[in-house]
């Protein structure tokens, strides 16, 4: 009867978990086998024995399409779409709504002279100051297009420092449109592709370990020009005028918000849009993103019906990753996209503290706007560790082997259910 019993648990423990599971066991290995280097059309190649990424090197923005080699049917895309200053008034994270425009920024500051119609004089100096904001201030537009920008690729070469080993190339920014001079040379993309598992420490303020196979990046930014400090000697004026009748303005507050698509697509649609990188979302396959362990449904677009960005609840520690995995209907894929919850800020003596990151997103036809969302950091530098990579997903018993193991349970049971009636020892391994 023991041997029954033990039997029953056995099967039982291997069938109930596979009956119940509704994301993949997934694991990744310690070491990967070097990359090979290919160009080939205006794209870079690296490949080695688990993964393959494409990004370009013909000046375009900083896109990355992966897959995981055994399946190479599903790729996955993640484009660097912008960067976008925003108004963190009401909220701290990245909305449509706040970005720092010249007509946001004069509505946001007028909402605070409500009754100052009573004060003639004063009330139209201050609303014709405000509708000359970007005359008279030279406001820049609030969103820096990357697609309209010239990006230089460095590398890819081998590097390797003690026991660390990877392959390394840079993207860096060297033509901006009109208004954006100062972001020339300021804005890099610093990557690194892991082969084996390896401890980065952030100027000591914290260590954290990139997995082999997997493509880290330090998003830098170098002494963004502020709208919002732009128009500050206006907002002092204004408050010097108000001061004799008990009104000020609020200080101008603001963000930085990294503006980046994630997709997946099938490799039977990808063929006719390599050319053309803009069209990748419009032929993406995503049905899922799992967004803080929450399943979200990316198939309606809510930027056609005008909805707002959700936040992401980066609630975890500066020092902990903050994971995105995409997926398709009930199934968990092996690509995901991550991030540290800080950014490290780094002043002009290079004295660094960690800033916590806030983040949004939006549903937007079968993929998803993401916003990384960093604080006012001034003439700082600022740098940001987001990376993507695979997860290796670890076969499964099979549909029809689950179906002989309940099968054995159920004929266990059953034996040992009429041994029981009829008082037998039963020899449930075999006949004799």
């Amino acid at each position: 009867m023991f041997l029954a019993a033990f039997l029953t648990t056995l099967l039982t423990s291997l069938a109930f978990p596979l009956l119940a599971q509704t994301t993949p066991v997934q694991s990744t290995p310690t070491t990967v086998a070097p990359a090979t280097v290919e160009e080939q059309n205006g794209w870079q190649t690296i490949e080695n024995n688990m993964i393959k990424i494409l990004f370009p090197r013909d000046g375009r923005k900083p896109m990355f399409l992966w897959w995981y080699k055994n399946e190479p049917d599903k790729i996955y895309v993640v484009k660097y779409q912008g960067l976008t200053e925003f108004l963190t008034f009401d909220v701290p994270y990245y909305m449509r709504r706040h970005i720092a425009s010249g007509e946001t920024i004069r509505e946001k500051l007028l909402e605070g002279f409500i009754g100052l119609e009573k004060y003639k004089g004063l009330e139209a100096w201050i609303r014709y100051r405000l509708m000359a904001l970007q005359i008279f201030y030279g406001l820049h537009l609030p969103i820096l297009n990357f697609e309209r920008c010239n990006w230089t690729l460095s590398g890819p070469e081998s590097i390797t420092k003690g026991a660390k080993s990877y392959l390394s190339f840079n993207f860096t920014l060297t033509e901006a449109p009109l208004g954006f001079d100062f972001a020339e040379g300021n804005i890099i993309i610093r990557c690194r592709f892991y082969y084996t598992d390896a401890t980065e420490s952030v100027d000591n303020l914290y260590n954290y370990t990139v997995k082999a196979g997997e493509l880290k990046m330090d998003f830098v930014v170098n002494h963004w020009e502020w709208n919002i400090d732009k128009i500050r000697p206006l907002l002092t004026a204004i408050n010097t005028a108000l001061k004799e009748y008990n009104i000020t303005i609020p200080e101008g507050r603001a963000g930085l918000a990294s503006w980046i698509n994630l997709a997946s697509v099938d490799l039977s649609k990808l063929a006719n849009a390599t050319n053309d990188p803009e069209q990748i979302e419009g032929i993406s396959t995503t049905t899922d993103m799992i967004v803080e362990d929450r399943r979200i449904n990316v198939r309606p677009n809510k930027i056609l019906t005008g909805e707002d960005e959700s936040p992401i609840n980066v609630s975890k520690g500066l020092h902990e990753h903050f994971k995105l995995r995409f997926a398709r209907q009930d199934r968990t894929l092996a690509g995901f996209f991550k991030f540290v919850a800080s950014a490290k800020v780094t002043n002009s003596t290079g004295y660094s503290e960690l800033w916590p990151v806030k983040a949004a997103y939006i549903e937007a036809g079968n993929h998803t706007r993401l916003f990384l969302c960093y604080p006012y950091f001034g003439n700082k530098t600022l740098e940001h560790d987001p990376s993507l990579g695979i997860e290796v997903i670890l076969p499964l018993v099979s549909p029809e082997l689950v179906v002989i193991l309940v099968g054995a349970v159920s004929v266990i049971a059953v034996i040992v259910f009429a041994a029981k009636w009829k008082r037998k020892v039963v020899n449930v391994v075999g006949v004799r």
